[in-house]
């Protein structure tokens, strides 16, 4: 049966809900907080402690983040879903990973549109030699992160399903609260027309929260006064990422030809392999997946002098530098060298690495997202000393297995100011088994409501060490199915 819906938030996971219910025969609102694509940093967030600068962490416009993301696409570990086998008993998701897998391939098959690759491609192990750091098979294993030359967005989805299904899209409308019957439905969206400043209300029979990992829980704690019952969830609480930056250099004993971990290209695309711990392994490091990519360097400096610049270079304003700051770069022969060879791959030939990890943070109730009044939000987030201690044992583990290879290792001190955000904020709606434990279930649905559903990163308990992209794209097709027995 035909329903109304109004999705909130047109990037990734809005894209994908609202093109696809829509093109099931729905009649689909999506409300979009920005006009134009342009990169989002709220006014009514105040990042805590005040060190943590944010200088992006999401996008507005039609196609939202993914107008502006580098499309690097993986998936989460099997322990990431369904925790370690007789050393983790927490259930670290109300779905088992079989069920997620199921849909990371119809995603898959919606973000590629006619490219080359699949599922497969990372899921199969590499079938090239890596000189010495092969798989070994009993410490670490080696990870694929796909890199399409055409990084998928949504925008183009929304653009068809506006043309071809009747998808209605209203732009620059800035959602403030749900509002309830006094049931358990809600029934309508209310927010701020952001060129008038008019009151809009958006009536509707389903509604589904797309507003990204920070966006959507900052709406339901806006909705607390309107609907009670959402103040027993703990919305806004185990804020996640996963920290990244450069923590060693490495001269190899023997200059070697990684061609493979740099940068394996394929028609259409290219993968890039990093180095994992094995399931059997993660209790040595905590519990923790984390992962680490080598990457051709030039020397051993240390590249604590250019953080600043390294951290416009990995967010999306790094595509527009300075004069300034392109002087800087061409300085710091390192720094220049890793940019342009990370983009262009001009080089696999190496006697000296950088490792660069993505490391998996365990949620904490302390880092949260809170209400400070006047309309702004406090977000609590940052990298504890049990995350540095994890990654630490890690890194040991790593040079003890390969230290053969190595005349020199050197890892950098202070790691915790050498890792920065991602920006896949994600924990503030966890997906959990009951009320007590998150915000939404199986179905994405949130606890206490018929016809509300959470469908982004906001949902994610726990992310590993894996970009979300690609996950974020699974779980809005799999709320468009849930969608479908209300």
């Amino acid at each position: 049966m035909e329903k109304t819906v109004c999705v909130i938030g047109g990037g990734l996971a809005g894209g994908i809900v609202a093109s696809t219910l829509a093109a099931r025969g729905h009649s689909v609102s999506l409300i979009e907080l920005g006009g134009a694509p342009a990169p989002l940093s709220p006014r009514d967030e105040v990042w805590e402690p005040s060190q943590i600068q944010m200088p992006f962490t999401r996008g507005g416009g039609i196609g939202g983040t993914s107008n502006f993301w580098h499309g690097g696409l993986t998936i989460l570990d099997r322990t990431d879903v369904d925790g370690v086998s007789d050393r983790d008993r927490r259930v670290r998701a109300p779905i088992t990973y079989d069920q997620l897998h199921d849909y990371y391939a119809q995603a898959m098959a919606l973000v590629r549109g006619d490219g080359a690759y699949s599922l497969d491609d990372i899921e199969s192990p590499l079938d090239m030699p890596t000189d010495g750091f092969g798989n070994t098979g009993e410490v670490f294993r080696l990870k694929a992160l796909l890199y399409p030359d055409t990084p998928f967005a949504s925008r183009p989805l929304i653009r068809r399903a506006q043309e071809l299904h009747g998808l209605q899209v209203v732009p620059n409308i800035e959602i403030k609260r749900l509002v309830n019957s006094g049931s358990c439905r809600i029934t309508c969206a209310e927010g701020i027309d952001l060129k008038t400043g008019s009151l809009k209300r958006f009536p509707a029979d389903i509604f589904i929260l797309s507003a990204g990992g920070l966006g959507s829980p900052k709406i339901l704690l806006n909705s607390i006064e309107e609907y009670p019952p959402l103040r027993k969830l703990p919305i806004g609480k185990f804020i996640i990422d996963h920290p990244t930056g450069f923590v060693f250099k490495a001269k190899l004993r023997h200059r070697m030809a990684l061609r493979p971990l740099f940068g394996l290209a394929r028609q259409g695309y290219k993968l890039r392999y990093g180095f994992a711990l094995n399931p059997d392994c993660l209790a040595n490091a905590d519990g923790r997946n984390h992962i680490l990519y080598l990457r051709p360097a030039i020397s051993m400096k240390d590249p604590g002098t250019y953080d600043v610049l390294k951290r416009k270079l990995v967010t999306y304003k790094g595509r527009s530098l300075s004069l300034l700051d392109m002087a800087h770069l061409v300085r710091h022969a390192d720094l220049f060298f890793d940019a342009i060879n990370f983009k262009y791959g001009l080089s696999y030939s190496t006697s000296y690495v950088s490792g660069l990890v993505f490391s998996e943070q365990f949620p904490d109730e302390t880092t949260q997202i809170r209400q400070l009044g006047s309309g702004k939000f406090g977000i609590r987030w940052g990298i504890s000393d049990a995350d540095c201690q994890s990654l630490e044992k890690f890194l040991a583990m790593y040079f003890e297995n390969y230290s053969d290879l190595f005349e020199n290792f050197t890892i950098f001190p202070r790691i915790s100011s050498r890792l920065d955000s991602a920006g896949h904020h994600s924990g503030g709606c966890r997906m959990a088994m009951n009320a007590s434990d998150g915000v939404v279930g199986a179905d994405l649905r949130v606890f206490g409501t018929d016809n509300l559903f959470v469908a982004d990163g906001s949902v994610l308990a726990y992310s590993g060490h894996a970009n979300t992209g690609l996950t974020i794209a699974a779980l809005a097709l799999k709320c468009c199915d849930a969608v479908a027995s209300v």
